[in-house]
């Protein structure tokens, strides 16, 4: 069969404002074609926000491009892949899809749609014919060939006015056996072009890998779970060093960025992969960047990342205040951020600090201790991220149960333009906390340490600051901006 596997836009406003922001493959999608082109299928993928970039943030040339492609591949069955804020233009794509192509079998996975089986059907208005509960490689590959949507497990669908769920679908018990991504179907140079976010300041030509599924801990906020489970799964270490490799001689890049939700999961295995960096001299290849947990890292272990190539680390911080950390379930504490922080310091590491504001019932005093927490560290890099409420969480589920969930999925995590806000202060209280905190310490540190990075050719630099920052300084003046001005 034919098939088109789409990646979904962010909301329209967000695409115009982030359209320097960082463009990871959809590597999700490409293990799909990966085991769909290994069964005799033919597959195509799009990414709508490519397609946007590259059609000059026209909406409307990138609608009609995306309806031409399905027209030219005579597509049987479009598969889309959504986070909950790219649920509105799956919504959208799919009705204009079924109003040109009424016989194209519309399949939806990813996490919201795991997350709100039945609300994401209901609010398809029947364009949408079943929703992938869980991962979607052989998901997907029954349906290529034909099996019945009732017998296929990890389904969810409507006949007859009712939906039906199928039973859950058993995780895949050993990843080694997928094939690499199909990489080969994505524009592999414009997702690896330099970026301050890929790199992380250092301006590299940058792609990402996938080296395991899961991860062991339950944070409240966080959907991980839903898509790959409480188990964690490994890709074997030689597995992983035969795909970085693959990756090096076919896309030439200069680093790699670690995606999966902790790499050192497993420290015997880390030692493993790092050793094997040694052998195969890959840390004089690249150089990479991977996400770690504040209380799995020691001073021996940063040192030897480091020494195989390891140019930066980051943390889910998430939060300097402890009673926060509490509510989220992080299972960590604020002493073991400030410990990681100066150990990742010591070992010659750059660190990003993630950070989660916004989160249900946060104080200003809250607030005010995470501000001073990122103060006191200075990371090399700070990612500021408002809280969403992801479908499936167990903090979505408990503001579901009081009724407090706005279900404004185009503006979920986006303090412009959600309705909805969890904390215990005013929303006029949040935004000025919000917009203060990136005016005078969020933008001027990043900016500061992007300087510092890319200060050796200082026409390059300038060029630089106006590509990568020109996002944030326009979302500065249409809005943060805007709050503390309102509010003074």
């Amino acid at each position: 069969m034919n098939i088109i596997l789409i990646y979904p836009l962010l909301s329209k406003e967000r695409s115009l404002v982030d359209q320097n922001k960082q463009y990871w493959p959809p590597l999700g999608l490409a293990y799909i074609a990966a085991v769909l082109e290994k069964n005799g299928h033919k597959v195509s993928i799009v990414d709508r926000d490519v397609l946007l970039h590259k059609n000059s943030l026209s909406f409307t040339k990138t609608d009609e491009d995306t309806l031409r492609i399905i027209q030219e591949s005579y597509a049987d069955i479009v598969g889309f892949s959504a986070t909950t804020p790219n649920i509105k233009d799956v919504l959208e794509q799919s009705q204009k899809i079924k109003e040109r192509f009424s016989g194209v079998k519309i399949i939806l996975g990813g996490p919201h749609a795991m997350g709100e089986p039945e609300l994401t059907l209901k609010l398809s208005n029947r364009t949408i014919d079943a929703v992938c509960r869980c991962e979607g490689e052989f998901v997907m590959l029954d349906i290529a060939n034909g099996k019945d949507l009732s017998e296929i497990d990890g389904l969810s669908f409507i006949s007859n006015g009712k939906i039906i769920h199928n039973p859950d679908k058993m995780l895949i018990p050993d990843i080694d056996f997928l094939p690499f991504p199909a990489r080969h179907l994505l524009d592999m140079e414009f997702y690896s072009r330099p970026s301050r976010f890929t790199s992380r300041n250092l301006n590299l030509k940058t792609t990402s890998i996938f080296t395991a599924r899961g991860c062991p801990f339950r944070c409240n906020f966080c959907a991980g779970p839903l898509v790959f489970g409480g188990k964690v799964r490994f890709h074997s270490s030689q597995r992983v060093i035969d795909e970085i490799l693959h990756i090096i001689s076919q896309y030439s890049i200069e680093a790699l960025y670690f995606a999966e939700d902790m790499f050192l999961s497993d420290k015997r295995r880390a030692y493993e992969i790092l050793s094997l960096f040694q052998r195969y001299k890959i840390h004089k290849k690249i150089k990479w960047i991977a996400q770690v947990r504040v209380n799995a890292v020691d001073e021996e272990l940063l040192k030897l990342m480091r020494a195989t190539g390891c140019v930066g680390v980051e943390y889910g911080f998430e939060s300097g205040s402890q009673r926060i950390l509490d509510k989220m379930n992080k299972k960590t504490t604020v002493e073991d951020n400030f410990a990681a922080a100066k150990l990742t310091e010591k070992a010659g590491l750059r660190y990003q600090a993630n950070i989660i504001v916004g989160y249900p019932e946060e104080t200003k005093k809250d607030f005010e201790e995470t501000i001073s927490f990122l103060k006191n560290i200075k990371p090399s890099n700070i990612g500021f991220n408002i809280f969403m409420a992801l479908p499936g969480t167990p903090e979505y589920i408990r503001l579901k149960t009081e009724g407090s969930i706005s279900y404004d999925w185009e503006n979920v995590g986006n303090p412009e333009g959600s309705k909805t806000n969890y904390t215990a202060m005013s929303n006029i209280e949040f935004q000025k906390m919000y917009a203060k905190a990136k005016l005078k310490i969020i933008l001027p540190l990043n900016l500061r340490n992007f300087v510092r990075e890319n200060i050796r050719n200082p026409f390059r630099l300038m060029y630089l600051i106006f590509t990568q920052f020109k996002g944030v300084v326009i979302r500065l003046f249409r809005s943060d901006l805007r709050v503390l001005l309102r509010s003074n």
